[in-house]
């Protein structure tokens, strides 16, 4: 619409309309909607905003009591007037509601169980090594997308876990049925390349031997392991090596980068000697950063578990009164396996991990917070490449403090104004800067140091257990 038309529309001047389109007038916000006055101002709540999205990254997420009992406290501080509960000292969930409305932002979810090893282990100096050591085989061999793949396995069971489900309102306990209390876990190594290829995947079940009965219904072309504990170990994993070099035709003149998660099972020398025969190069991800930075875990095994969850529970519903045993697991696996198995995914997966395209920089200091919040010292990364005269040495590369147990100091605490700092990168100098440019605002400065003081991230302290023997601490090549 012209501003011709918009005017003889509206009645409003052609002077005005143009103003407005050109960004020329201002905009006065106010906190007061109708007769309510909200109890922060727009300020304010920003830096709110921002704590919450802070301790979120430092893996401190706050629930919705804890913002709302943050709220009265603040309210209180700042001597503001409010309408929060006094005997419960919260504000309501009216307020809260408000809150979530006037940041759409923020919203709730349910956070993911995550290990103090994962949070402190997933540092830079892990990181870097890792993409040092990494772009050196890249600079060096030229790898294809197509020829650099990733290998990770994981567990699916014949308890299928139920999904949520229209029930009548009032009724206090909701059921559905199960295959059984507790399930055998089978175990899945799947692979996938920077290209969005995949190869057909390899089951172990928890048996002694393994009959063809088993591999019923399995994926086309996949191979079939049994173990006493239905987990891989060495000798699973080198007929895993042979299938993998049959379907990718490996070979000294076709080369391949495999990224393992550095388990034992990877670093025989039985596997060690196949791969430099077949022109295979791994490379191990730094322990406890593989939720960051295998592919696989980025963006394919939950979508995988999901979807066999929703296959296991339509098996329940076509065949009553049965139970999912492990001669059906194949059968029902392969129907999830061809669903998410897409291009997209292996593509996404590689992508955000850093790994391909070569992204050195995919994570920023935001994102090792939570190592920062640590007693731990930094790491001294050692490298360790195995050549032809180390085929006599067995010994693993250790590190005393790997897997290192970590308790929770509330005494020894940092605020958040220091973790912004820390993640931002930015001088004292500028923080007194932003200070002083919000101090027209009344409380706004207050409320900064406020914050801090009334919702603390815990530093974690170190406490040493004993060491592990399945993983090493190092980037290793082989």
């Amino acid at each position: 619409m012209s501003l011709r038309k918009a005017e003889n529309s509206f009645g409003v001047s052609r002077k005005t309309l143009k103003r407005q389109l050109q960004g020329k007038v201002r905009q006065i916000v106010s906190n007061k909607l109708g007769n309510h006055v909200n109890t922060f101002s727009i300020e304010i709540e920003q830096d709110l905003v921002k704590h919450i999205q802070m301790m979120e990254r430092a893996l401190f997420e706050l629930t919705t009591t804890d913002i709302r009992r943050l709220a009265f406290d603040m309210a209180e501080r700042l001597h503001l007037k409010h309408s929060f509960n006094n005997s419960s000292r919260q504000a309501g969930k009216d307020w809260l509601s408000g809150f979530l409305k006037r940041h759409p932002e923020l919203t709730i979810r349910v956070p993911e169980a995550t290990s103090m090893n994962r949070a402190v282990g997933f540092n830079r100096p892990k990181v870097d090594q890792f993409f040092t050591v990494y772009e050196d085989i890249l600079t060096k061999n030229a790898y294809e997308p197509q020829s650099i793949w990733n290998m990770d396995e994981t567990g699916i069971t014949n308890v299928q876990k139920p999904g949520k489900v229209l029930a009548t309102k009032d009724v206090r306990q909701v059921g559905k049925i199960t295959s059984a209390e507790r399930g055998t876990t089978v175990t899945v190594i799947c692979a996938m390349n920077a290209s969005g290829s995949y190869i057909p995947p390899m089951l172990i079940f928890p048996r002694k031997r393994l009959i063809d009965q088993l591999m019923k219904g399995a994926p086309p072309g996949s191979i079939g392991g049994a173990s006493a504990s239905g987990w891989t170990d060495s000798t699973l994993f080198l007929k895993w090596l042979e299938h993998f070099a049959l379907h990718t035709s490996a070979s000294i003149s076709n080369l391949k980068l495999l990224i393992v998660d550095g388990h034992h099972s990877h670093k025989t020398l039985e596997a060690i000697d196949f791969c430099r025969d077949h022109g295979i190069a791994m490379i191990t991800l730094p322990p406890h950063c593989t939720h960051k930075m295998q592919p696989l875990d980025q963006t394919f095994f939950k979508p995988l578990k999901c979807s066999y969850n929703s296959a296991a529970d339509n098996w329940m519903r076509t065949h009553p009164g049965k139970r999912i045993t492990l001669y059906d697991m194949a059968e029902i696996f392969v129907t999830a396996y061809a669903t998410v198995a897409a291009v997209d995914k292996a593509v996404k997966g590689f992508e955000v991990s850093g790994i391909f395209p070569f992204n050195k920089a995919i994570f920023t200091d935001e994102d090792f917070i939570a190592a920062q919040l640590t007693d731990e010292p930094e790491p001294v990364i050692t490298l360790a490449i195995l050549d032809d005269s180390a085929k006599n040495e067995t010994s693993e590369p250790t590190n005393t403090n790997e897997e290192a147990g970590n308790a929770v100091d509330d005494e020894a605490s940092v605020n958040v104004m220091e973790a912004d700092r820390i993640a931002t990168g930015d001088s004292n100098e500028s923080n007194e800067n932003q200070l002083d440019k919000t101090a027209d605002h009344p409380g706004l400065s207050e409320a900064l140091q406020i914050i801090s003081e009334l919702s603390l991230i815990p530093r974690i302290k170190n406490c040493t257990q004993s060491q592990t023997k399945n993983r090493s601490s190092n980037c290793n090549n082989f």
